[in-house]
């Protein structure tokens, strides 16, 4: 844009880096998006303590409420359903513009009462942005109203890697661990882990079924990385199975590299995967996805990969092995069309154009 629209926003995020997950790199990338097209006070949470949010929520609420009081922004920005929690109290002062995102999180959350806080704010706004279809009818059994509701999908943009660094990152990479990119049989899982992502489970039930030729990356920390370790050491598959904690750097080679991203996903209870962006990183980079067909997987994955029916892990290896046994040519066409796809259907210039439109009340998000 040659000049900046006047609307004022003020943008409360409770998750945002150095903090690391995908609602951060949402955050993060709206943001600075956003900041080219209006004027964007951000007020944000770097930290993953959740025991941050005794003072971050209240002064959240504090900064909105001078921001409403001396009129200094037009619209509200809450980044997600806890940070929503205020809305219904500043409603008592303004009728200015509120906008959420929800995840899907939120909409699940077991505890009675932080569950009616969320809900009450999201009810508070004025638009209610969901990352998939999975997350509208979450949000619709949750009693948000369908009028309210627009479906924005996440923008893909990982960070690129100069090509001397890319090249150097993986020599020193595969004389560490002895493979071989384009050679050796590479799968690749990265991201927090938690139960539903189904790595843990992924070990004890989908790697013996694989061919021992193949080896599979897996990198992330979380909740459930104890387990899968624990996995990992009773099952022996120290020759198979590498454990490791790869930097950003790292990350922005392996993922072009890798020949296949997984997504074991299993269905879990007060949990859903909203969206995901890990395999869409790596698609945006040529490397297709093989996935288990739970919650919006169903929706990200609809072109360049392979959906499979929930908890048959054979039919996963099997998918897995069918993708090794193609020509090149058709390798080549499905990474191609993995990576035209996310290109083409996950801009963050489409995003932040259709969150702008929220803000401003033009009305239905224009894509989707």
């Amino acid at each position: 844009m040659s000049s900046k629209n006047n609307t004022r926003i003020l943008f409360l995020a409770r998750r945002y880096p150095p903090s690391v997950g995908g609602i951060q790199t949402h955050c993060y990338n709206l943001y600075h998006r956003l900041i080219e097209m209006c004027s964007v006070k951000l007020v944000a949470l770097g930290r993953d303590s959740l025991l941050h949010l005794i003072w971050f929520v209240p002064y959240c609420f504090l900064v909105s409420f001078f921001c409403v009081l001396f009129r200094r922004v037009d619209a509200i920005y809450f980044s997600d359903g806890v940070i929503c929690s205020i809305a219904p109290f500043l409603r008592l002062f303004t009728r200015m513009r509120f906008v959420v995102t929800i995840y899907g999180l939120e909409m699940t959350y077991s505890n009675p009462i932080f569950s009616r806080m969320m809900r009450f704010g999201v009810s508070c706004c004025d638009k209610v942005a969901v990352i998939s279809q999975i997350t509208r009818a979450v949000s619709i059994q949750a009693g948000v109203p369908v009028e309210k509701i627009e479906i924005i999908y996440l923008g893909i943009d990982p960070p690129s890697i100069p090509k001397a660094q890319r090249e150097a990152l993986k020599a020193r990479f595969e004389a560490e661990y002895g493979i071989q990119f384009g050679r050796d049989k590479i799968v690749l899982n990265f991201g927090r882990q938690v139960p539903r992502k189904g790595v843990a489970k992924f070990l004890a039930c989908g790697v013996p079924l694989l061919n021992r030729d193949i080896k599979l990356i897996v990198s992330g920390s979380g909740p459930d990385a104890e387990r899968i370790r624990e996995i990992w050491e009773e099952n022996g598959l120290y020759d198979r199975v590498l454990l490791l904690y790869l930097s950003d750097e790292e990350l922005g080679f392996i993922r072009g590299e890798a020949d296949l991203f997984i997504m074991p996903n299993v269905p879990y209870p007060n949990d859903v995967e909203g969206f995901g962006i890990t395999h869409l990183e790596c698609m945006h980079d040529g490397t297709p996805v093989v996935a288990f067909a739970v919650d919006a997987l169903t929706e990200s994955v609809s072109r360049g990969g392979y959906l499979i029916p929930p908890n048959d892990y054979q039919a996963f290896v099997d998918q897995v092995h069918a993708f090794f046994e193609l020509s090149a040519t058709e390798r080549e066409q499905i990474e191609r069309e993995a990576r035209d796809y996310v290109r083409s259907e996950f801009t963050w210039d489409k995003t932040a154009a259709e969150y702008f439109d929220l803000f401003v009340g033009k009305g239905k998000a224009i894509r989707r």
